[in-house]
């Protein structure tokens, strides 16, 4: 079997991390051969051994005509790899793939109902997300990573359940687990929120948490500690509100950093805060558990299926809420200690091993290019025996 592996459409966050776990998996084996695209931009975030692999091939992408000159190039690159299957790691494709296509699915505003203080979408974007919508339809299969985003891309999307696959989240393989800093306990609690910057993400609460711990407990000395780019426009609209509520030194940026590093940004954290309204999955969570670092994250469905009795759950939108279970596990050693082991046994009950996903990644890819060669090649008959009756009647 032969797989492209179509990563143009990523831009950051945990969609990267998926990608570059894949490409590692693919990179280490050799019963399955493989090609990639990959979007220029991102090469300084793999490893330097997939960086240099020539049989990933870099692409840049120019501006938002991407969809009007991309096609073309992506159509010849696949047809010079000649692959028996495609995976679009996460979608919508720049173009349905001529073999059989798989397409990963994370967009949760495609299939969950809009929230009202989310922004209202303009003209263009709606015409977008019927273009993307139909997108996902075209595909011949796709992954989702809960058993909730399968039920709800079924539902919203009109698609059926048969041709929609899970496979869990995990953490990506190129993370271990640090030493932990000598010296005794941490003298400032540091609250990692290793996240990208999307709407649904909610990093906006931060700064109210923030003020909310303060007024809660004036002497409680605590950091946030995000994974934005210092220069980006959302991190200085995050720092400018919390600087206005008069808690800007309570936050700081790692910057955006590459996955060697993320294992020393949960080795230095005390706790982990996902404040997010909308998910098909996060790595997040897995990481958490792996790290053996508490979590709080929001009440919601999809939470509450990947993380069980893992993670404190608080109001999406209730900063006092989420400042009061910041407290309780700065002020419970043994709170913490019964979600770091609770966390521990959901990552082995639940989550597969790196090594385990990218072995269901591979297995799906195989099924569905021998039924979707299967599916084509009984076209071609269907259309080849038509045509000769036609030429009978002639």
């Amino acid at each position: 079997m032969k797989v492209h592996i179509d990563c143009m459409p990523l831009t950051v966050g945990g969609a990267v991390q998926v990608a570059i776990g894949i490409l590692f998996g693919l990179a280490n084996q050799s019963r399955v051969a493989w090609t990639a695209v990959v979007p220029a931009a991102l090469r300084p975030m793999l490893p330097d051994s997939l960086a240099g692999d020539r049989r990933i091939r870099f692409v840049c992408r120019r501006s938002n005509a991407d969809r009007v000159w991309l096609p073309p190039l992506l159509r010849r690159i696949e047809q010079d790899a000649a692959p028996d299957v495609v995976f679009t790691v996460f979608g919508p494709p720049f173009l349905k793939a001529r073999s059989p296509h798989v397409v990963g699915f994370a967009l949760p505003h495609l299939i969950y109902e809009r929230d009202p203080e989310m922004p209202k979408p303009s003209l263009i974007n709606r015409a977008a997300d019927v273009m993307r919508r139909h997108s996902f339809r075209r595909a011949d299969h796709l992954v989702v990573e809960t058993a909730t985003a399968r039920e709800r891309v079924s539902h919203q999307l009109g698609i059926d359940s048969a041709r929609v696959s899970v496979i869990s989240n995990s953490r990506n393989p190129l993370l271990q687990r640090l030493p932990d800093p000598e010296g005794g306990t941490r003298r400032i609690v540091s609250i990692l929120i290793p996240s990208a910057y999307y709407w649904h993400k909610n990093l906006e609460l931060v700064p109210r948490v923030a003020a909310a711990l303060r007024q809660l407990q004036p002497s409680f000395d605590f950091v946030f500690r995000f994974t934005l780019s210092k220069s980006s426009r959302e991190w200085q609209a995050i720092l400018a509100d919390a600087t206005r509520l008069g808690v800007g030194d309570r936050l700081e940026t790692l910057g955006v950093i590459r996955i060697s590093d993320l294992a020393a940004a949960y080795r230095d954290a005390c706790v982990v805060y996902l404040p997010t309204l909308r998910e098909i999955s996060s790595a997040v969570y897995p990481e958490s558990f792996f790290f053996r670092r508490p979590l709080i994250t929001t009440d919601m469905d999809f939470a509450r299926e990947l993380c069980a009795d893992a993670a404190l759950f608080v109001e999406p939108r209730n900063p006092v809420a989420a400042a009061s279970a910041l407290l309780s596990l700065a002020q419970s050693s043994e709170l913490a200690s019964s979600l770091v082991a609770a966390g521990e046994r959901r990552l082995l009950a639940t989550y597969p091993t790196p090594e385990e996903k990218f072995e269901m990644q591979i297995d799906l890819l195989a099924r569905v290019a021998a039924t979707g060669h299967q599916r084509r090649y009984s076209y071609a008959l269907q259309e080849l025996s038509q045509e000769r009756r036609g030429q009978g009647l002639q």
